[in-house]
């Protein structure tokens, strides 16, 4: 990795990483292709890469994939760390590097910085992001979450358990807006009562979060809940520490932080979140393609890295080959409609129901059960439900 030349907080891969057919044509098309990284923490690809290059090469191994494959890598610090400019300097640098597909990450505030760029250029983008407002000719998700579905999970949860009056608190940036909306809306769908709300524009200090927590248990709420991107997370139970208040905690897919490390790990215990795959420690029903995964990338790369991360990687990498596979022309034009020809595909993400497929006009990917309830103990996920929706006068 070298900081790149003219793009501010930004670092790129100094060659591109090239996997080729073992059989096959003796001088097979070549399809480059961008992965850009645009958290607003870091600047190593490192941790991204390997369960991509572990899908292309499945795919050149079952005999699917024939061309060689270019994997060109930027990390961008994107928002809300970062700037938007650096964030679409980042992809467009890619875009004239000549890849014709770029895979991602996905932050929502970046996302949605990115949608209209990307339907200027016609290259398709695969995103992490849950936002449903990345939408577009070109614009692609498989995501780490989903504001909606999230929202959802949550509220029937909630209602399930009992805890039908809650206090929410979360980011309050424009990539949350959606969390705040949908998460009412399902409340009210499943009668569960917010009896307040706290969203903070910036990292809060001490005195204001222990402040705006006392009022939530002053009100003597069921459970607390938090929905957001989660960089705030890290700070909620220390506070909740001081106030020597332990309610039912429940949160969004922000609990996926906690695969940052021990101290983020340790910062969220207790709490149970939307999570997307089952690890090795639980005898429970997997996806199959999971289990499999991770016994070839333990053969290949010599670790085990079971945590939700890989999953979502591999998918994108089997998408994007998919994808090539798929398409009339190697254009980008062509990716897009190889894309948007994906259906039923084996997801390596979520439960053992999921699936992935697009079509015209319809971009997100994932189906089934890709999310469900979980929660963090000891420094371990530990499943908790699926969600099975039902109508109220159905229970």
């Amino acid at each position: 990795m070298a900081s790149h030349a003219t793009i501010d907080r930004t670092w790129v891969m100094t060659e591109p990483i090239t996997v080729t057919p073992s059989t096959g044509s003796s001088q097979p098309a070549t399809v480059r292709v961008g992965f850009l990284s645009d958290m607003p923490v870091g600047q190593s690809l490192v941790e991204y890469l390997d369960p991509i290059i572990l899908a292309f090469e499945d795919a050149m191994n079952e005999g699917r994939l024939t061309e060689t494959i270019e994997l060109v890598g930027c990390h961008v610090l994107g928002l809300p760390a970062g700037t938007a400019e650096n964030v679409i300097a980042a992809y467009m640098d890619l875009v004239e590097k000549g890849c014709l597909l770029v895979m991602s990450v996905g932050v929502t505030n970046n996302a949605l910085v990115l949608r209209d760029v990307i339907t200027e250029t016609g290259v398709p983008y695969i995103t992490m992001a849950g936002t449903t407002r990345f939408n577009g000719s070109h614009c692609f998700s498989l995501a780490n979450g989903g504001h909606g579905e999230e929202a959802a999970i949550l509220a029937a949860y909630l209602a399930e358990q009992g805890l039908r009056r809650v206090v929410v608190t979360g980011e309050g940036s424009p990539g949350d807006a959606e969390y705040r909306r949908f998460f009412s809306e399902q409340a009210a769908l499943y009668g569960v009562e917010i009896l307040a709300s706290h969203y903070f524009d910036e990292p809060p200090g001490d005195d204001e979060l222990d402040e705006v927590l006392g009022s939530f248990r002053a009100l003597e709420p069921d459970a607390l809940a938090y929905c957001g991107f989660g960089l705030n997370s890290q700070q909620l139970n220390p506070s909740l520490a001081r106030l020597g208040w332990n309610p039912p905690k429940v949160m969004n897919a922000a609990i996926m932080w906690a695969l940052s490390g021990p101290e983020w790990m340790a910062a969220l215990d207790g709490w149970i979140g939307i999570e997307q795959t089952i690890n090795d420690h639980e005898a429970l029903a997997k996806n199959p393609n999971w289990v499999a995964l991770l016994d070839r990338f333990e053969r290949r790369f010599r670790s085990r890295r079971d945590d939700t991360m890989i999953a979502l990687l591999y998918d994108q990498g089997r998408a994007t080959a998919e994808a090539i596979i798929n398409a009339p022309l190697l254009d980008s034009a062509g990716l897009t409609q190889g894309l948007e020809r994906i259906k039923m595909m084996p997801s390596t993400l979520g439960g053992p129901r999921t699936y992935i497929g697009y079509g015209p006009e319809d971009h997100r990917g994932y189906r089934g059960d890709f999310m469900f309830m979980k929660q963090l103990r000891d420094g371990e996920f530990h499943f908790v439900s699926y969600h099975w929706p039902q109508w109220p006068v159905n229970r």
